[in-house]
């Protein structure tokens, strides 16, 4: 089976700030396949592997992933390219970690109480052929018949994949910043405004430190309070 297309080479100066590197060093960095996530917001796993600290280079990194004892949300992954993006649950041996934004932006991992669970965010709503209805997760995956809003977090049960219940985004929600100038900080929402012709909808809440912040909706991302 042939490989996803996609541009095969990527200079460290143009990498995105997902990546959490130096921008000054040696020229190329290992450019993640096209997948489950846009390149801006994921990390080769060779790097995933390396930020945990089982390996020091990319060399020691490749043999791990051969050992075959690494996975990314249940599955066995060996491709040093395959990406690992926004609250994905990678498990090396016998611990397991999730992938959440830092607040400049970067991948960061913080050790999972519950990695038999992924939230996953609707992005999407589609009808399709017979009348059922099609809900497009963050990650790419689709979950068919499943009642969620755009916005709404699903739970979805590793590895099997299936939508065990949901977090829904409204007023009073808990939620992770995912983009803007407070990315990467916890918000809890006291208002949702509606979109209008010449805005996008926004939320304003309050951030851990009691300060409040006004945000783009499209970058709350509900969560629980033992969401790791």
């Amino acid at each position: 089976m042939a490989k996803k297309s996609g541009t095969k080479h990527l200079k460290r100066i143009a990498m995105p700030k997902s990546f959490g590197l130096q921008r000054k060093g040696l020229t190329w960095v290992i450019n993640p396949l096209p997948g489950r996530h846009s390149k801006s917001r994921c990390i080769p796993l060779n790097y995933a592997v390396i930020m945990l600290g089982f390996a020091k280079t990319s060399n020691e990194a490749k043999q791990i992933l051969n050992s075959r004892k690494v996975k990314i949300d249940g599955k066995v992954r060996t491709e040093q390219k395959e990406p690992v993006g926004f609250m994905d649950v990678i498990t090396i041996g016998d611990k397991s970690w999730r992938a959440i934004l830092d607040k400049k932006g970067r991948m960061t991992f913080v050790e999972s109480k519950n990695p038999s669970v992924k939230l996953c965010q609707v992005k999407n709503k589609t009808k399709i052929k017979g009348g059922k209805i099609q809900l497009t997760l963050h990650d790419g995956r689709n979950i068919l018949d499943f009642d969620a809003k755009i916005g709404d977090v699903i739970q979805i049960s590793l590895p099997e994949g299936k939508a065990s219940g949901k977090i829904e985004l409204k007023e009073g929600a808990l939620c992770l910043l995912t983009g803007g100038k407070k990315v990467g900080n916890k918000i809890k929402i006291k208002e949702i405004i509606p979109s209008s012709a010449t805005r996008n909808s926004e939320i304003k809440g309050e951030l851990e430190d009691g300060s409040e912040a006004i945000t783009l909706t499209k970058y709350a991302f509900p969560i629980n309070d033992d969401f790791i």
